[in-house]
């Protein structure tokens, strides 16, 4: 048996690992890399690997680019075997395959799928859910609730002879949105984990939803506009959910760009989120923007808009910085990382909005709050400790070795591989 590592290796992004069972094929993940403004605002996106068609399975944690985004593109080279995921994963990375299609044919850049594979792939969907358990080949697969985003999942691989975790983004703790990861306890020889974090802890989550509303707050008793640009996926969703629990419902809220159809999607599964009732009824009383004329006319109230995109590098979020970047009385506050060379990121270290189209100071108030969907350093080697493996592969991190180190400090046999490697287990 052997793992091979396509990509996530010593990096965020590009996820993707071959398990060769000596039976059967299963690819984990076959995601892309979003480059930074700071590497060229016009690369095409880093891809994984390239891997043979000659699976057995490909196993999607969830929906987000840097595990679904090249999925397509084993159907593209010809590949008919089936996916496996969660109906939620399916249906919101449809949204955001969709999408990246779109912004390659606007920037030109090449294209390694297009439509008709993402038809291709829907044609070979296996819809799985948490709690349950199929087989590829001889080897039976369990399936876990990850607590990243909705429908993502670890899988459990039993091949009869050694068992395999992949952890996909993991979240241990609950959200307003979802619950935590539900723990694995069968036995299990090998983890494949992420390491997002592994150096940062977050801040306690109450004290940030707190700072949050409070922002968003003063800047409505100010008649001031409030902007809080999200990810589509998980967190405008996990936002509207923290606006309804401090009363701040009662004020007019916008809702825009993916956000919407992601939204719709992740309602559509509501036993896959934790307060569906809640986040059913401030989805019908907000109101929902699809245009620049709605967009006009949100900007000259004082209101809440939760839009796209998280690191401002597009999306409504710019029409909406030009309408308001120069009113005192309005407020911007990024609620995620941003990525260094992103618009965000540019924006909290200069003070400064600058992509292709734009460039210009902002004097609305700017903040950051941390409303991560990923597990911090201490919950990662807490999670280690839950399943007790044997061995421990670290990737889907910028401090991989760094964190293997660690875990070999406790005790554990930890590798950060690199990309391309071929690890026998």
């Amino acid at each position: 048996m052997n793992l091979k590592f396509l990509g996530a290796a010593g990096e965020v992004g590009r996820s993707g690992v071959l398990l060769n069972t000596g039976n059967e094929k299963m690819l984990f993940d076959y995601g892309i890399k979003i480059i930074s403004q700071a590497e060229g605002p016009l690369q095409a996106p880093k891809i994984p690997l390239k891997v043979k068609l000659d699976l057995d399975a490909m196993l999607l944690s969830h929906a987000h680019l840097d595990h679904s985004g090249f999925v397509p593109n084993l159907y593209n080279r010809g590949y008919r075997g089936p996916t496996y995921s969660t109906a939620t994963t399916f249906d919101l990375a449809r949204i955001l395959l969709n999408d990246s299609i779109k912004l390659a044919n606007l920037r030109n850049q090449e294209k390694y799928f297009f439509k008709e594979d993402l038809k291709t792939m829907e044609k070979n969907e296996y819809r799985i859910t948490y709690g349950q358990q199929f087989y590829v080949g001889k080897s039976s697969i369990g399936i876990y609730d990850a607590g990243h985003i909705p429908g993502s999942v670890s899988f459990h691989v039993n091949t009869g002879k050694k068992s395999v975790v992949y952890s996909g983004d993991i979240k241990t703790r609950d959200t307003e949105l979802l619950r935590g990861l539900e723990p694995i306890r069968e036995n299990t020889d090998i983890l494949i984990m992420e390491s997002t974090y592994g150096e940062r802890e977050h801040p306690d989550r109450e004290i940030q939803e707190k700072q949050l509303t409070e922002k968003v707050r003063e800047t409505l008793e100010m008649n001031g506009t409030a902007m809080v640009p999200c990810f589509a996926v998980g967190r405008a969703q996990e936002v509207l959910l923290i606006l309804e629990k401090y009363g701040l419902d009662k004020y007019p809220i916008y809702l825009d760009g993916m956000a919407v159809d992601a939204t719709k999607i992740i309602m559509k599964y509501p036993e896959l989120i934790r307060q569906p009732k809640k986040l059913d009824k401030i989805y019908k009383n907000i109101e929902k923007v699809y245009n620049n004329r709605q967009r006009n006319d949100a900007a000259k109230r004082p209101c809440i808009i939760v839009t796209t995109s998280g690191m401002l590098n597009g999306g409504p979020i710019a029409h909406y910085l030009e309408k308001l970047y120069d009113k005192k009385n309005c407020s911007l506050t990024l609620t995620g990382f941003q990525v260094p060379g992103s618009a965000g990121h540019t924006l909290l270290e200069t003070g400064n909005y600058v992509t292709e189209e734009n460039n210009f100071k902002i004097k609305c108030r700017v903040d950051f709050i941390d409303l991560s969907a990923h597990s911090g350093r201490s919950e990662l080697f807490d999670y280690v400790k839950m399943i007790d493996p044997k061995k421990v592969f670290v990737i889907h991190g910028d401090s991989c070795d760094k964190f293997a180190s660690e875990l070999k400090e406790q005790g554990y046999d930890a590798h950060a591989p690199q990309s391309g490697e071929v690890c026998e287990i």
